[in-house]
């Protein structure tokens, strides 16, 4: 894993990363949370509500939990990995990492796309560093609408910051292709990648890189879970 060529791209995609019998372990452990099992006994820093998993249940709507950490045992020994910090501080050229946040995103089959948006324009650090490590806990497929990202866009400049007013819009692409011309770029030469990876699989972007998701067309749910750290170390957080 190459600290250059993540500059030069703004992302590196890792085919492995977290054991797949983990990943399972993970979506059973998922589906417990949006119940309300918090097996450390707090709840994570924003869930389902009641009408949003509904919307769920009937394939209208994409669903997150913020900072599942925070409420499982399970989530907690992956998002605090040492291991996971230690790439992030590898790829940022930081001395250490700290957690930011957390989500975990579950989009069933029918829901809509993601807006293509930047992850750094919600934090308000300075610096504004952060780099986002996205695993896959389902095998992407192009129908199951997997995370996409737009070669070197960490690179633009701040014409549109990157901060969408919702995050579910059909014209998913707009924002980013108003920055792209912005940029005196033509917004259907980029060349945006998916992240194409079996269960386990990884995508770690700049929190300046744009990106964003299609819809789910296939029949299967498309979850995955991103942390996003920040350079520095902490007591509580430390994952140097």
């Amino acid at each position: 894993m190459d600290p250059e060529v993540f500059s030069e791209r703004g992302y590196v995609i890792l085919e492995e990363l977290v054991p797949p019998d983990l990943c399972d372990a993970l979506n059973v452990r998922l589906e417990a949370i949006l119940k309300g099992d918090y097996d450390l006994g707090a709840a994570p820093s924003k869930a389902p509500s009641a009408k949003e998993l509904r919307r769920f249940q009937s394939g209208q709507a994409t669903v997150r939990v913020v900072d599942a950490w925070k409420c499982d045992r399970l989530f907690r020994s992956l998002v605090l990995s040492p291991r996971l910090g230690a790439l992030a501080a590898r790829l940022g050229r930081w001395r250490g990492a700290r957690v930011a946040e957390d989500q975990v995103w579950i989009k069933p089959p029918g829901a809509g796309p993601l807006v293509f948006h930047r992850d750094s324009p919600y934090f308000d650090f300075e610096p504004e560093d952060v780099i986002t490590i996205w695993i896959a806990l389902d095998s992407m497929s192009l129908e199951i609408g997997p995370l996409e990202y737009v070669v070197a866009s960490h690179r633009w400049g701040d014409g549109r910051r990157g901060t969408a007013a919702q995050f579910f819009d059909p014209q998913h692409k707009q924002l980013m292709e108003d920055a792209a011309r912005k940029e005196g770029l033509d917004p259907h030469e980029v060349s945006v990648v998916p992240v194409l990876v079996q269960q386990g699989g990884a995508g770690l972007h700049d929190g300046r890189l744009w990106h964003g998701s299609g819809a789910n067309r296939s029949r299967r749910c498309r979850r995955g879970d991103g942390r996003t750290l920040s350079p520095g170390l902490s007591k509580q957080q430390l994952v140097d």
